[in-house]
């Protein structure tokens, strides 16, 4: 039997996947947190086996805050369910640590599959996160960045360090250096010279 805990900033979609989770026959119990502060606080006092977790949670990011998640739960899996179906998000993800990826229009087989895939220590990805990371990467359109990759790019592109980064923006060095590395990833450069190089042409910073 499988203890889940769901971690969403939505209610409507905990309350939905509540509803989902009791019709399955091997989840014994389900908890739903709605914010990060709630999500550890229920970590430091009980087990679970799996947290479904969406990558953009309030005003934290999945990525950045599974480390600490798995300080406190080593043994537990924790499944990326989302709706960011673009390909960086997805590869991000995955280096990031995720045990698997799902996407909230997923059906109710995709997310059996992947709760069980995540016991046997297998990583699963929906047919649909497939399809949408193989279309995405043939996609050629502009340049997509989040506020926070645009906010430390133009960091960057005034020749701030990363500790200096780290400071004005409240975050860790190496938040910085997961960030820089997606923005990079997005912009396909190998280094800060051709980083900043596209980053002005394609008119995503302010010079």
């Amino acid at each position: 039997m499988m203890k889940i805990l769901l971690a969403d900033d939505h209610f409507l979609v905990l309350e939905g996947l509540e509803v989902l989770l009791s019709t399955f026959e091997f989840v014994e119990k389900t908890q739903s947190v709605l914010n990060y502060m709630e999500l550890k606080d229920v970590l430091e006092k009980e087990n679970f086996d799996v947290l479904l977790l969406d990558i953009h949670f309030g005003k934290h990011d999945g990525r950045e805050i599974i480390q600490e998640i798995r300080q406190l739960m080593p043994k537990m899996k924790i499944i990326a369910l989302t709706s960011q179906s673009d390909s960086v998000t997805i590869k991000s993800s995955v280096n990031a640590g995720f045990d698997g990826y799902l996407l909230k229009i997923d059906s109710r087989k995709d997310i059996e599959k992947a709760l069980k895939a995540a016991i046997n220590n297998e990583k699963y990805y929906s047919p649909k996160t497939q399809q949408a990371f193989f279309e995405t990467q043939t996609s050629k359109s502009k340049t997509v960045l989040t506020e926070r990759e645009i906010e430390i790019l133009q960091l960057i592109v005034k020749e701030k360090t990363t500790k200096e980064i780290a400071e004005e923006l409240c975050l860790s060095k190496k938040t910085i250096e997961t960030h820089r590395g997606n923005i990079m990833l997005k912009l396909e450069v190998k280094n800060i010279a051709g980083m900043v190089k596209k980053a002005i042409m394609q008119g995503l910073v302010n010079i």
